[in-house]
């Protein structure tokens, strides 16, 4: 695959283009592995207890969403945020989906109900790199769980830091059936001439082990104890999907996360200062491709 993208190898890749939280779970869903599979379920100790699924009706498919905040204990606001994939909200049949809550934990008993979100598309088929999300919740859930703290983190600081041992890792929902599940040992990967997303800085590519489900999963960087956000599970991006007993290797292109940077981080900071535009209980659609605001 490293021909310099003839064209045959070029449909192969595009081909692979797939955004994971619109793959249907019929048959088996195979889990995208590099080398060993070191997939695990998230324990208590692993600061991810705001990690969840993003719930919609009109759908059985549960992505991912993580609740972000800012640095600060003064800054505790009456609603919570968080951050996912643009394509969460979008059913299998294209259409956009507005009735939707937060799971944390996958926990129906925390379930809060998304009132106001911008994306960065209304369009995520082929433009995977604004596949981005914002929402506002209902109100502010209970203050133990975690709350990842975004950061805009280049590209090359990212592979300095991985070089240097650095933790990454990402949290996801498994095959859309659960559990909340978390990969290490992985992160940012640099590209590859053959890689389709080229040399797009708006986007990491890396190597987490996941599988359908872990779309809007968090990439964290765990540095001095803390969690950040430095991108959200996008696609994969892949000449062959991998599966458990078929290891990456280097003719395989790695998996695509968003990077928390331009205008998502804006959206985010904005958003977490001053909450939701208008009323907490009306739902406003809004996208960096769609012009005005959409009422729901």
């Amino acid at each position: 695959m490293h021909d310099k993208g003839g064209a045959a190898g070029y449909l192969a890749r595009v081909a692979g283009l797939a955004l994971l939280g619109l793959l249907v779970a019929s048959g088996v869903s195979y889990a995208n592995i590099f080398g060993d599979d070191d997939r695990r379920n998230i324990a208590a100790g692993d600061g991810l207890s705001g990690v969840g699924t993003i719930v919609c009706e009109g759908t059985t498919r549960r992505p991912t969403g993580s609740l972000v905040a800012l640095p600060g204990k003064h800054l505790t606001p009456r609603f919570d945020v968080i951050v996912t994939v643009a394509h969460a909200f979008v059913g299998s049949n294209g259409e956009f989906l507005t009735e939707c809550a937060f799971w944390p934990g996958a926990d129906p008993a925390l379930a809060a109900d998304i009132v106001f979100l911008k994306t960065g598309t209304l369009s995520p088929y082929g433009n995977w790199h604004n596949d981005w999300a914002v929402a506002v919740l209902e109100r502010r859930l209970p203050e133990h769980l975690d709350r990842l703290l975004p950061l805009t983190l280049g590209e090359a600081e990212a592979y300095r830091k991985r070089a240097e041992n650095a933790a990454f890792i990402l949290a996801g929902h498994n095959g859309e059936r659960g559990p909340l599940q978390v990969s290490g040992g992985c992160g940012p990967m640099p590209k590859h001439f053959s890689d389709i997303n080229g040399f797009d800085t708006r986007v990491f590519n890396h190597d987490c082990d996941m599988m359908p489900g872990w779309s809007g999963g968090p990439l964290i960087l765990q540095e001095g104890g803390v969690g950040y956000l430095v991108a959200v599970n996008s696609t994969e991006v892949n000449a062959i999907t991998h599966i458990a007993g078929r290891p990456y290797n280097g003719r395989m292109n790695p998996n695509t996360a968003v990077r928390v940077d331009g205008p998502f981080r804006n959206v985010i900071d904005n958003l977490l200062k001053a909450g939701a535009p208008g009323t907490s209980i009306t739902c406003v659609v809004a996208s960096a491709d769609s012009g005005p605001a959409l009422p729901c």
